[in-house]
């Protein structure tokens, strides 16, 4: 499939999901380790991966020349050649410290949430709760659930309780007060 003028929307919150224009595609992967790793380099809280951190997360073990050769022998090799069968590219950039997923022409909700997230707390902090309260509802709408159910993993299990308290602590307890502090403004103003 080539995909060289499509955005790629990939679905973390509630469940994983690849498409393009409304076709899914990935969705038979050849091995649930490949699938767990692309998966870890999804997370909207780190957008790069040091070989050392792949190597603990996937054997336990520190990178040494021999495991890193082995986790590109092993699944980066294969990963790379099936992103690119299934989504007509590889969305993977490798170099001599890490890898990480390119950004352009993909499209991810976590990403997303995430930054919306952050926006509204950076407004709400600024006094500007009509536009985090804004944020603070895309965000809301967004999370759909919890990030990659049911997908292993110490990244995946790390990113999951991180976002699931970004969404509890400031959407769920940050809302209120944007809401509230806008409410007793306009009060303010019409005494």
């Amino acid at each position: 499939m080539d995909i060289a003028d499509t955005t790629l929307e990939i679905q973390t919150l509630g469940r994983f999901s690849i498409s393009v224009a409304g076709k899914y595609v990935a969705t038979e992967w050849p091995d649930e380790m490949m699938k767990v790793l692309f998966c870890s380099l999804l997370s909207p809280l780190d957008l790069y991966f040091t070989w050392d951190r792949l190597c603990r997360s996937v054997w336990g073990v520190p990178a040494t020349p021999t495991s890193r050769r082995r986790l590109v022998e092993t699944f980066i090799r294969p990963l790379n050649s099936f992103l690119t069968k299934e989504l007509g590219f590889n969305p993977l950039i490798t170099g001599q410290e890490g890898i990480r997923i390119a950004q352009q022409r993909i499209h991810l909700d976590a990403t997303e949430f995430h930054s919306a997230v952050v926006e509204g707390i950076g407004l709400l902090s600024l006094g500007d709760q009509a536009a985090a309260l804004e944020k603070f509802n895309r965000a809301t709408s967004l999370y759909s659930g919890s990030y990659l159910p049911g997908i292993p993993g110490k990244i995946i299990a790390n990113t999951r309780i991180e976002l699931e308290s970004l969404y509890q602590t400031a959407v769920m307890d940050a809302m209120p007060l944007a809401r509230n502090s806008g409410t007793l403004r306009q009060s303010m103003k019409n005494r």
